[in-house]
């Protein structure tokens, strides 16, 4: 059985993580890794809330506008955008 507490905890604590590194890249002025870091701390939220809201394990999707809608939370168009915005970097700097 799955501990989806565990999950939760997981999830949000690798997310703050994540975002502390991003903080102190960007303010090393390593701002293309800090943005990586960035998406990664966002992806770990919704996954967190993902788990929570569903009771299941999160979803391996990495494009934060679908697994925003896959978690059922509910985003402005401005919050939609500025995911989108995150994913088109993520995507474009792998490439």
């Amino acid at each position: 059985m799955i501990d989806i507490g565990k999950q939760v905890a997981h999830w949000r604590k690798s997310a703050e993580e994540d975002w502390l590194v991003a903080q102190d890249l960007v303010s090393q002025d390593k701002i293309r890794h800090g943005l990586f870091f960035a998406h990664l701390a966002l992806e770990k939220t919704i996954k967190a809330h993902f788990c929570k809201a569903t009771g299941e394990l999160a979803s391996k999707l990495h494009n934060l506008v679908r697994l925003s809608q896959k978690a059922g939370l509910q985003l402005s168009e401005s919050q939609i955008d500025l995911l989108a915005e995150v994913n088109e970097f993520i995507t474009s700097a792998i490439k």
